[in-house]
């Protein structure tokens, strides 16, 4: 894979496809720079798209370790990571995850679209359609409403409406749908400055096919057939860990993975002790790649008001500096099959192999040495049912997807069937863990039509259903 410079991607497309909203004000005559193409082609937006996306839009510290100090993977120690332990998020905190959705990935996603269409090439905007339905994704899963179908129009509107979340739900699931049959198009060719399935379009199906499980999935307060759906599509999505879609990083200035940066700039999170203790009396054989050890063997987190600095840290699996961000992975797909299975009552032997399927996938992602703990914990398995196994399968997946937005997700839509104490410090704002981000400072000062948000940390979101009484 050819190495990219992440950062200096994203700004020069975003100075060269801004170039276009600026001619109704500005003679572009004037101080042209030869060396600045006057149109970007396919390949370089999409290896740009995906590095943005990589580097904030699904990967970024603004998203993955705040959700994770909220999920009590990480625990803040200092400055603005003791805060966000302590339930405080401010407008201007998460500004800058939120504008860079919006200009480096969306409107660049949208512009590829565009481009695809009029070339009349299936495969560039199928993988678009599914980058895009990624991002709208994790955005309104954190934020809710959404400007959308008034966005992206730069000097055209800069006052967007936001849509509902229902109705962005309904562009994800329309754009999915779209890349499926784009991607299923015959002799769809393969495409360039695709960095992470080399073009191919055959892996794009498979993920567009797990995006929209997961999709779906998030609708189960609300749709009583969400599982039934979902579960029909995972026999569809990404069979094998080999497959997953993630954005690989190097171990060169500049290309490293956001939090490996983040540890090596600010370090102001280590491991939480729920999270820690949990692996421990488990005999996880995941611990040494999900965290670092203290001395030789000893793996310690740090609980409420803790900040111990003999204390494990961010392990390979999430902080090395080569470490991937996953988009979506087998591992989820998997975890995506047990709980639909579960949940539409198939015989409790296929929930319980679902469900040592996606453990064992997550063991071998891991390269783990599993041969001694996999038969005991399958025997505990084959013993379980009822809801304890449900609260075993959304267990194992909140372990196995360890630093990844969506457990914020699952956390919400299941009401913590996992069993998450909130902080119980009088340091925090509230003892209740946040459902929700505040508005982006950006769109507070700008766009006046930006709703307010009342309580807006322990605000729900659209799918976010409370139940009767709560």
């Amino acid at each position: 894979m050819k190495k990219i410079n992440i950062k200096l991607i994203g700004l020069v497309l975003l100075m060269v496809l801004a170039l276009g909203s600026c001619k109704n004000w500005i003679d572009t005559n004037l101080n042209k720079n030869p060396e600045l193409p006057a149109d970007v082609p396919m390949s370089s937006i999409l290896t740009g798209v995906q590095a943005n996306m990589g580097y904030n839009t699904i990967g970024g510290n603004d998203l993955c370790r705040v959700t994770s100090i909220w999920m009590q993977y990480f625990q803040g120690v200092a400055r603005q990571s003791q805060a966000t332990t302590n339930y405080y998020l401010l407008e201007s905190d998460i500004n800058n995850l939120w504008v860079t959705n919006y200009t480096n990935t969306m409107m660049n996603l949208q512009t590829l679209i565009s481009k695809a269409i009029t070339a009349g090439d299936p495969t560039y905007r199928g993988v678009a359609e599914v980058l895009l339905a990624n991002s709208l994704g994790v955005t309104t899963d954190v934020w809710g409403d959404l400007p959308y179908s008034e966005a992206f129009q730069g000097m055209g509107n800069l006052n967007p409406h936001f849509d509902a979340q229902k109705d962005i739900y309904v562009v994800i699931l329309n754009l999915l749908d779209d890349a499926i049959v784009q991607l299923s198009t015959p002799g769809a060719p393969a495409v360039g400055g695709d960095v992470m399935y080399g073009g191919d379009p055959s892996l794009w199906l498979q993920a567009a096919y797990s995006l929209k499980a997961r999709y779906i999935l998030h609708k189960s307060k609300l749709d009583p057939n969400a599982w039934t759906d979902a579960l029909a599509l995972v026999s569809n999505g990404i069979n094998s860990n080999a497959n997953d879609l993630q954005f690989s990083f190097f171990d060169a200035a500049g290309q490293q993975n956001p939090l490996y940066q983040f540890m090596q700039q600010r370090g102001d999170i280590s491991m939480a002790k729920v999270f820690i203790d949990t692996l421990k009396k488990r005999f996880d054989p995941r611990l040494p790649m999900f965290a670092t050890a203290v001395g030789d063997t000893a793996y310690l987190g740090n609980g409420w008001g803790e900040v111990s600095a003999e204390v494990s840290m961010p392990g390979s699996a999430v902080a090395g500096a080569a470490s991937p961000v996953p988009f979506i992975t087998y591992v989820e797909t998997l975890f995506i099959k047990a709980e639909c299975l579960y949940k539409t009552n198939a015989p409790v032997e296929q929930v319980r192999a679902a469900l040592i399927d996606a453990v064992t996938a997550s063991l071998e992602k891991w390269n783990t040495n599993y041969t001694a703990w996999l038969p005991m914990y399958t025997q505990y398995i084959n013993v379980s049912s009822g809801a304890p196994l449900f609260k075993e399968i959304m267990t194992q997946k909140w372990i196995s997807m360890y630093n990844q937005a969506e457990v914020f997700v699952d956390w919400r839509r299941t009401d913590n069937v996992i069993g998450l104490q909130a902080n119980p410090l009088t340091s925090a704002q509230e003892n209740v863990i946040p459902r929700h981000y505040p508005q982006a400072q950006s769109e507070v000062n700008y766009n006046p039509n930006t709703p307010p948000l009342p309580n807006s940390l322990w605000s729900r979101v659209w799918w976010d259903a409370a139940a009767p009484g709560k």
